[in-house]
């Protein structure tokens, strides 16, 4: 998922639906692309996988940039974890883009800890291990907690954000 105008758009989203969110937990969160986005538009932004990988280099550059600008150190933090096992009592919104089999237990770990979110699912890898197609996949993960909503964001392919804002009225939207 190294699209940089899918990762603008769902930041975008982020902060016109979360402008009150600080603190952010972005999700296999991979190689940072969507953390540098929500970077730009202020929200401090760690990434939380549990795989081994690299800002690719137009953003290590630009962070440097932005450092020797700046005169500190501007980098995007990373907790090489899994979300079952991070601890986010610090963060006011977890975010998730494309996160495969961290889908479900992204958006279970937001309920539990009563967090704002917005998931951008993919690939189908359900819990329970029950077979469901593309369509039904976010059906499903809404159908877990009441006062989730969709939205669609503006770009091709999965496009389908599941999110939830505390003390927001339940509804479905379609942008």
């Amino acid at each position: 998922m190294g699209d940089n105008r899918r990762c603008r758009a769902f930041a975008a989203f982020v902060e016109d639906t979360f402008p009150q969110a600080h603190c952010v937990a972005d999700i296999a969160g991979g190689t940072g692309q969507l953390s540098f986005w929500l970077h730009e538009l202020g929200k401090e932004s760690t990434i939380v996988d549990p795989r081994e990988t690299r800002l690719p280099s137009w953003l290590r550059r630009k962070l440097r940039k932005q450092s020797r600008s700046e005169g500190r150190l501007i980098e995007v933090p990373r907790l090489r974890a899994s979300v079952e096992e991070a601890d986010l009592d610090s963060c006011d919104l977890l975010v998730a883009m494309h996160p495969d089999e961290a889908t479900e237990p992204a958006l279970r770990q937001a309920l539990d800890n009563d967090m704002d979110f917005a998931i951008v699912p993919c690939c189908v890898f359900p819990m329970d291990g029950v077979r469901r197609s593309q369509e039904e996949w976010p059906l499903y993960l809404a159908s877990l907690a009441p006062g989730i909503e969709t939205t669609t964001l503006p770009m091709t392919g999965a496009n389908t954000v599941l999110w939830r804002r505390r003390g927001h009225a339940a509804g479905r939207h379609a942008v």
